[in-house]
Parts: structure tokens; C-alpha cells; sequence
């Protein structure tokens, strides 16, 4: 195949069945000097819908010509999670994005790693060190729909945030041993983009994924042109002590969460309050046929920061919605 970009692997470990662990790594060189900027996704296995695609089609769009630095991408982190469409590492069980750096004084002395932490390690030696900036991809998985962008306090992470144009911004703090807090450490200004999920492919939402990026990298100084102004932007402030600014629901039991027909794709990808819907979705137990449960709107106008967008299996206490108080929310005009 004939790219514009380089690519290898980076070596991580051997598996059971003697095949090599690795990540993929693709480096895209411009033509003129400039900062680094990390693009990854998949740190969890089963959300590679539609970032890998958002991916694939920054890479293929840019042209190093055009281009002020290098962009350095990771598609796929967690291979082992990916192949079984899990969450976590299977194996040993692991979050990935909660292996990176040490662990806490008090932790078990453990000469030999776990397989997550060597991806970690080699995530951290062969992609996050050489970065000055990260836009790490994520989406709802296979049950739910997240349209938002999360970012910190930090000046350039918040301007990063604001250019990637999404209409709700989630303002947090990274917890100790996130990927997010990792980059942080070693200066790379991070921001985590929530695109999608949910088994949906529509191309408006790969276009959001590469518009966004491409006036990041605008914003940054990367690529020439204007850098296209954000829209009204509900932020909501996730920060320690503000936990209560977020209402999370979860089905009592297993079923099918069968959501309100107003509750589709298009009304997560707005982003904007649900208003008048007061039930977002039901619980069904499919054996009986019984309603279980509903979901209501706890808000007079209520911002869906991940939602249940078409029927979807969950399992007791999995969560099916995560909500804020649009009334609440800081708005950035």
C-alpha cells in the first residue's frame, strides 16, 4: 500500500498461543516544523465505532504539504479487548485506562507486570512521550450514543476543547493512573472526544470526527486557515465537588431498554436539552413482557451526555444514561 505516512509496530509481548502483541503505530510527517499531536482510539475494546473510521479519514485527508509539525496515531491501543469486543483486557481483566504510570505506595510489590500495564509501558514509550498534544477517541461502546468532548482547567486543553466545535463539553479532572493523567504528566495537553457508539456508522458523525479534529489542529497552528468558531457550547463542570451535577441511571435488573421514540440517534448528535420528553426509555423483560422500569427525564431540560438511542441489552446496574441539568450548566457563546 502506498502511504503518505509511515507506519510500524511497537512490540508489547507474546501471547498464549505464541502470536506478538503490538500497537499499531502510524506517523505522518509535514513539511514544515511544529508540535506533535497524538491522535488514539480503542483504549477500550469494544468502542472502535466510528473513531477508527474518524481516524482513517484524518490521515487519509491531510496533506503534508499543508502540514506545520507531525501527527503521530495509535487506532487501536487495546488489541486483545478489541478482538473480544471487551471493555477491558481479557486475560488479566484490566481497565487499560487505568494501568498507566505507577502504582500507589501501597501497592503489592510486583516484579512482572500485567499485560495491560506493558501495553501501557509501550503505549507511554513509543506514542505519549514524543507528544505535545492528544485528542483521544472514544464512543458509547455498543449500547449508548455520547456526543460531548471532556478537557480540563488547563488553558490549552480548554481551547482545544472549545475548537473541536461539539455542543457539550464535559469539564473534569483526569484520575491518577488514566491514560489522560499519564500525558499530563509528561506535558501533553490532553483532550478526550466522545463520538457516537451505539453499532451506528453515519457519516455525519465521521464528518464532526474530522471537521473537529482538522480546526483543532487550526487552533494549534498546525494547519493554515481560519479556525472555525464554536457554536453555543452547554458545559458541565465534573470537577471534584460538583459530582452531583450529573444523574446517572441504571436498570434495576437485566433486559432490553426499548428507548422513546423521540430518543434517536439525531437527537444525541444535536446535543441539545431534551425538553417534553418525560420518560427517555423502558425497561422491557422480554420473558414476561412486562415494563420493569422507566427512565425518567430528572430535568425540565435535560442534556444527554451518554443515552440509549435503540433497543439495547443491558445488565443489572450497567448504566444506560448519564445526565445533566441543562439549566445548570455554564454556557459558552
Amino acid at each position: 500500500m502506498n502511504r503518505k505516512w509511515d507506519f510500524q509496530w511497537l512490540p508489547v509481548t507474546t501471547l498464549p498461543d505464541g502470536t506478538e502483541l503490538r500497537l499499531p503505530l502510524h506517523v505522518l510527517k509535514g513539511a514544515r516544523p511544529g508540535p506533535t499531536l497524538g491522535l488514539s482510539a480503542a483504549i477500550h475494546g469494544d468502542e472502535i465505532i466510528p473513531t477508527v473510521g474518524v481516524i482513517q479519514r484524518v490521515l487519509e485527508l491531510l496533506d503534508p504539504a499543508e502540514l506545520s509539525g507531525t501527527v503521530m496515531v495509535v487506532p487501536i491501543l487495546n488489541a486483545l479487548g478489541v478482538g473480544e469486543r471487551s471493555r477491558h483486557t481479557p486475560g488479566d481483566g484490566m481497565n487499560l485506562n487505568e494501568a498507566f504510570g505507577a502504582p500507589g505506595p501501597d501497592a503489592h510489590i510486583e516484579p512482572v507486570k500485567t499485560a495491560t500495564e506493558q501495553i501501557a509501558d509501550v503505549a507511554t514509550e513509543g506514542f505519549l512521550r514524543h507528544l505535545n498534544y492528544l485528542i483521544d477517541f472514544h464512543n458509547g461502546g455498543d449500547n449508548h450514543s455520547v456526543h460531548m468532548i471532556e478537557f480540563t482547567e488547563d488553558r490549552e486543553s480548554t481551547g482545544m476543547a472549545r475548537a473541536f466545535n461539539m455542543p457539550i463539553l464535559l469539564k473534569d479532572t483526569w484520575g491518577p493512573r488514566q491514560m489522560w493523567k499519564h500525558a499530563e504528566t509528561l506535558g501533553v495537553k490532553t483532550i478526550v472526544a466522545e463520538l457516537g457508539g451505539g453499532g451506528f456508522l453515519y457519516n455525519e458523525w465521521l464528518e464532526r470526527g474530522v471537521r473537529g479534529t482538522f480546526n483543532v489542529m487550526r487552533c494549534l497552528g498546525m494547519l493554515s486557515g481560519k479556525v472555525e468558531p464554536p457554536p453555543k457550547q452547554y458545559v458541565v463542570n465534573n470537577t471534584p465537588g460538583h459530582g452531583k451535577n450529573l444523574v446517572i441511571l441504571r436498570p434495576r435488573e437485566g433486559g432490553l431498554i426499548v428507548p422513546d421514540p423521540a430518543i434517536d440517534p439525531q437527537k444525541s448528535f444535536d446535543g441539545q436539552p431534551v425538553v417534553g420528553v418525560p420518560v427517555l426509555g423502558r425497561l422491557l423483560n422480554p420473558y414476561d413482557l412486562t415494563v420493569r422500569q422507566t427512565f425518567d427525564a430528572p430535568f425540565a431540560r435535560t442534556l444527554m451526555l451518554a443515552a440509549v438511542v435503540s433497543p439495547s441489552w443491558n445488565f443489572p446496574g450497567e448504566f444506560a444514561y448519564i445526565l445533566a441539568n441543562a439549566d445548570v450548566a455554564e454556557i459558552w457563546d
